[in-house]
């Protein structure tokens, strides 16, 4: 199945997060998916209720407005079926490629799901 890869790698690091809910929380801002490949992204969950992954772009900062961000966008997808085998119609955005906060840096990221992602990941 072409979601396996995926589905492993987030049950390995389910399987390692805490119980207590805010510890869980903390946990999946640090620790990123095991890959399988692909390079330039790290995999976070941010926010496993909804079961919304982000694709983090780590190969470089960029300074608000620098020429070639844009470009970065275009990764995601190959990124994605190198890593995880997820196929473009096996994950969807959820949100616009973004600038967001992590860790004291601005960083590149793109929110998704993947909606034959089952039994859910939510942790009750």
């Amino acid at each position: 199945m072409a979601l396996d890869r995926f589905k492993q790698a987030l049950a390995a690091l389910l399987d390692q997060a805490p119980s207590d809910p805010l510890e869980r929380d903390e946990y999946f801002e640090l620790h990123t998916l095991p890959t399988g490949g692909g390079s330039g992204f790290e995999v976070v969950i941010c926010d496993e209720e909804h079961e919304i992954f982000a694709a983090i772009y780590t190969d470089r900062l960029f300074d608000e407005g620098e020429a070639g961000q844009e470009e970065v966008e275009a990764l995601v997808p190959a990124f994605l079926e190198q890593a995880f085998g997820l196929q473009e119609g096996e994950w969807e955005a959820t949100e616009p490629f973004d600038l967001g906060w992590r860790s004291r840096e601005y960083l590149w990221f793109m929110e998704f799901r993947v909606p034959g992602l089952t039994p859910t990941c939510s942790f009750d």
